[in-house]
């Protein structure tokens, strides 16, 4: 969500390949990513981001355990394409006799930057799940109504105007430096939500200084809220939260995770 669709510039990619006889989860790859507004393109690289994770996520199952080849395979594919495509763009412009300017140029030059969440649940044989972040989008693992991991921000003071961020121009030894991994199992009943910084830094002020029954009241409303039919309630609520200063004027993703009872 944002103050359009046009104007967001956050990306989601969820892709699953589910079990035999729908039984069991089977094996899911989600990645949300929230493109920082001063690079160029940012929802271009954002989506890059996301649609690369998830490919890797399949062709290499371990690459978000840690920051070994498949994840440096992962940085290092996705930043290519980008190369990529920033040369066709720039041959583009040529030929439409509109080449770049000089500020763009600039821009252009010192890459696009947006934050990464991929996360990847299998099922089989029995559940689990690990996670890659870099940046302030965050991971929740819900059970019996209560947050028993979160990723990888930990507080609501951690969330700052300049967290780390993936460049595409960045050094790759520093991006396997800065990033954050988390593996955990699950069982049936379990909820994970995803959310770009926004959301998430007001679910965590909640989880830290609300009762019980209002953290309840706030899980509930994530649970509604991540369902496509409830979009409009979901913007309604937004509107009324930064309205009142409750929520900070950002894009916003939410995706909810259930594993099947």
């Amino acid at each position: 969500m944002g103050s359009s669709k046009e104007e967001c510039e956050d990306s989601f990619r969820i892709d699953c390949a589910p079990s035999f006889g729908g039984q069991n989860l089977g094996s899911v790859a989600v990645a949300i990513s929230d493109g920082a507004t001063e690079s160029m393109f940012a929802r271009k690289w954002a989506g890059m981001v996301t649609w690369h994770a998830i490919e890797n996520a399949h062709c290499i199952p371990d690459g978000f355990t840690g920051p070994g080849d498949g994840f440096r395979h992962f940085i290092g594919t996705v930043m290519g394409r980008w190369e990529s495509w920033v040369s066709s763009y720039v041959r583009q412009r040529i030929l439409e006799g509109r080449p770049l300017r000089w500020y763009e140029e600039a821009k252009l030059a010192s890459g696009a930057f947006a934050t990464l969440l991929a996360v990847h649940f299998e099922d089989a044989p029995e559940g689990f799940w690990h996670a890659a972040a870099l940046g302030d989008s965050c991971l929740f693992h819900i059970r019996s109504q209560s947050v028993i991991d979160q990723f990888p921000v930990q507080s609501s003071a951690d969330f700052g105007i300049s967290p780390d961020l993936l460049g595409s121009k960045a050094d790759l030894d520093l991006v396997c430096e800065r990033t954050y991994f988390d593996r955990g199992s699950f069982v049936r009943g379990d909820e994970f939500f995803l959310m770009t910084d926004a959301l998430a830094a007001w679910f965590v002020s909640v989880m830290e200084n609300a009762t019980s029954g209002q953290i309840e009241e706030a899980l509930d409303k994530m649970r509604i809220f991540s369902h496509a039919k409830n979009r409009s309630e979901f913007e309604s609520w937004i509107s009324l939260m930064i309205g009142s200063g409750r929520l900070r004027n950002d894009d916003i993703t939410l995706i909810c995770i259930r594993i099947p009872e």
